[in-house]
């Protein structure tokens, strides 16, 4: 497994392991609750059982472009994913998520949820391009924002793209997260897409962010 050390040498990026997932599990409820308040609720326990099943399913899944930011004693302090052109897109809903679900968060909550993963598979526009990698499900835990992590792991899987030889970054952020927006921003992220308002009235609000990178040792044409 490699890893690599960005800019602040006190924070280590490096790519998710298996026995990482009830730790990424933990931080990602925390994007829920951020992005979509009360879109997952139910018992703590089994919203982590819940996501700990879907980054597990169909062959580790999670594990799949996704990358931690640990602090110097291997503490897990953030995770994102890049998501490579021809990758299979990760599944929100595998199959047995419903069963679990029920067993683990009930059937309110269970029905909470599902209507919020079919709101986030209403279309927006998604440009597609072999030289463009997406970033996603990039989130911090709540006891380390404001620290510089969030900066440091973005600029590190920015840097994993641009070696393997990709010349931009999209990503997708909900209009109301402005705090998340704000940092792409000061990243260099340009705003290429807004939502129009009809597409607010179907699913949140949302830009399409860009920022190209500069130019890598090779050049990836798949």
């Amino acid at each position: 497994m490699t890893s690599f050390l960005p800019p602040n040498r006190s924070v280590l990026v490096r790519p998710a392991a298996r026995e990482d997932f009830p730790r990424i599990a933990q931080i990602l409820i925390q994007l829920y609750a951020a992005e979509l308040p009360g879109a997952l609720s139910g018992s703590p326990a089994g919203q982590q059982a819940l996501l700990e099943f879907t980054l597990a399913a169909k062959q580790a899944q999670g594990l799949q472009g996704r990358y931690v930011a640990c602090n110097g004693a291997g503490d897990i302090l953030a995770t994102g994913t890049v998501e490579y052109p021809g990758a299979t897109p990760y599944e929100r809903a595998p199959d047995g998520t419903i069963q679990l679900a029920v067993a683990r968060i009930g059937y309110r909550a269970t029905a909470r949820l599902l209507l919020t993963v079919a709101r986030s598979m209403v279309p927006s526009p998604r440009p597609s391009t072999p030289n463009a990698v997406w970033l996603h499900s990039v989130v911090v835990d709540e006891r380390h924002r404001g620290q510089g992590v969030g900066r440091v792991l973005i600029n590190g899987l920015e840097a994993q793209a641009s070696a393997q030889g990709y010349q931009a970054v999209w990503l997708q952020v909900l209009a109301m997260n402005q705090p998340a927006r704000q940092l792409y921003q000061q990243l260099g992220y340009k705003e290429m897409w807004s939502s129009p308002r009809w597409h607010g009235m179907l699913t949140w609000p949302s830009y399409l962010m860009r920022k190209a990178l500069p130019a890598g040792p090779a050049t990836n044409t798949a």
